[in-house]
């Protein structure tokens, strides 16, 4: 085995998700479908996407209340303050490895994304301490996730 082989081996370990990875601020990467909840409008039926856990269903095995993350902010921001207010910005120097630049985590829209699928993708760590604040203080308190969906996905004041 060469050092390229062994390197690529290591990278491919890195990014492995296990369970005990699976972990509220975790990082990850997967092919999300419009069974998980996308909508597109070109026709496509997949996509890889980029996604932070904010809550976890262990018995269940299914992270509920995934946020995306995505390149811009979500086109609805554009036209209705209400989700202007649920998109926060991560930057790409805390998260190189994660980002190719400044990306935009939407809190405005949660979803169910089960274990299986997220096994399915690289795991990248975790948000730093800062980051998970500030994405849980949109979620708690926009009006754009209904108070009933915050009970379901386990999102309150700390």
């Amino acid at each position: 085995m060469d050092f390229r082989d062994m390197q690529d081996r290591f990278n491919a370990e890195k990014r492995m998700v296990t369970e005990d990875r699976i972990v509220v601020g975790g990082l990850f990467r997967t092919v999300l479908t419009v069974n998980d909840g996308l909508k597109f409008k070109d026709g496509r039926t997949s996509k890889p996407k980029r996604l932070v856990i904010v809550g976890i269903d262990k018995t269940n095995k299914t992270c509920y209340g995934t946020v995306l993350v995505n390149t811009e902010m979500s086109p609805m921001a554009k036209v209705s303050p209400l989700f202007f207010a649920t998109q926060y910005c991560l930057k790409q120097e805390y998260y190189p490895e994660y980002l190719d630049y400044d990306s935009y985590v939407d809190c405005g829209v949660l979803f169910a994304i089960s274990f299986d699928t997220l096994k399915s993708g690289e795991y990248f760590g975790t948000l730093n301490s800062d980051d998970i604040e500030a994405i849980f203080d949109i979620l708690e308190t926009t009006k754009a996730i209904s108070t009933k969906d915050k009970k379901r996905f386990n999102i309150r004041r700390r």
